[in-house]
């Protein structure tokens, strides 16, 4: 069942119909001269149209998951072991397959490539990311050979390449929640800043007076100064360690602090560093946001400070038991 429109007036029909809740989109929109044929669910009148029955043309549906792509081409055994998330870097995938699959590794990637037009290469994990540089070995599986390209988030562009910086896309919109707390004329400090997500977006979306970056891997430091240049921003990048550096930079307002395995280590130089009244975003990793600002509270207690807890939130999942938590707390 097709409804037959004038070609003048087949666009203002076409979004009435979709209004309507009629059009039948598993079929083609086909041409018969003047006219366009427009597939229809059900029977709707409307002025200046006619409905006509046809065969018509199926259009071909794109899977909706990884999974739906592999469907026939893996046993259901295998299916089950197929990853359900995936990391997306700019334009190139990075994904963990079992070892089950390492000898389908090559299909699975294919599979990803044709769901998802935007991607352009299908990267494999080989290792963790438990290097000094936070850094892990990636495998291309499929698409472009290379491991460079340029993530967009927030107005924010961010060039690295995933084997030689830590970048993780899933922390967009914790970025943000810390952008947005960042008051016009603050100092701002950001340890651990990988190729510069946390301070190019505040020096982007907010108004302080200086934003200073640390981090210790030279190649991330190298893009964290081109994304600097990128996005137009203010940011002062640095490479070192955050423990020697950061007594060098004299006080701040608000510092973060986005490394969760290790970040407790290095709350001895971010206190003497921060204003009185001053703000720290600490992260990580622990099974529940109550366990989270207990941490922190204990830490800096041990360390001769008192805080005001302000906000524990869960930011990402690590494991099937911990997650990563950013506490937002004031010295007292």
């Amino acid at each position: 069942m097709h409804l037959k429109v004038g070609s003048k007036k087949a666009e203002e029909t076409r979004k009435k119909l979709i209004e309507a809740g009629v059009l039948d989109k598993t079929r083609k929109i086909s041409r018969q001269g003047e006219y366009v044929l427009i597939p229809l669910k059900k029977e709707i009148e409307l002025p200046g149209t006619k409905i006509v029955l046809l065969r018509g043309s199926s259009v071909k549906q794109k899977p909706a998951s990884l999974k739906e792509a592999l469907a026939g081409k893996l046993t259901d055994a295998e299916l089950s072991l197929v990853p359900k998330a995936f990391d997306v870097i700019g334009d190139i995938a990075v994904l963990e397959i079992p070892q089950e699959l390492a000898a389908k590794n090559k299909l699975i990637a294919e599979a990803l490539l044709s769901t998802f037009k935007s991607i352009k290469v299908v990267a494999g994990k080989k290792t963790g990311v438990d290097t000094e540089y936070r850094t892990r070995d990636v495998e291309v599986l499929a698409g472009e050979n290379r491991t460079e390209t340029v993530h967009k988030e927030a107005g924010c562009a961010y060039k690295l390449d995933v084997t030689k910086a830590y970048f993780s896309p899933r922390l967009g919109t914790e970025r943000m929640r810390i952008a947005n707390q960042v008051k016009e004329g603050e100092r701002v400090l950001v340890m651990f800043a990988g190729v510069g997500p946390y301070p190019i977006l505040t020096a982007k979306a907010a108004k302080p007076k200086e934003v200073y970056a640390i981090e210790l891997n030279p190649y991330a430091v190298g893009y964290m100064k081109e994304n600097i240049k990128l996005n137009k921003v203010r940011v002062t990048a640095i490479l070192g360690d955050a423990k020697t550096e950061t007594p060098k930079l004299g006080k701040f307002d608000r510092i973060i602090m986005p490394l969760p395995k290790d970040a407790g280590n290095f709350l001895d130089v971010a206190l003497p560093a921060l204003n009185k009244g001053g703000v720290i975003h600490y992260y990580t990793f622990t099974g529940t946001t109550l366990e989270a600002a207990e941490e922190a509270v204990k830490i800096c207690r041990g360390l001769g400070c008192e805080i005001e807890v302000l906000a524990s939130v869960e930011c990402g999942t690590y494991s099937a038991r911990l997650s990563r938590m950013c506490v937002d707390f004031r010295v007292l």
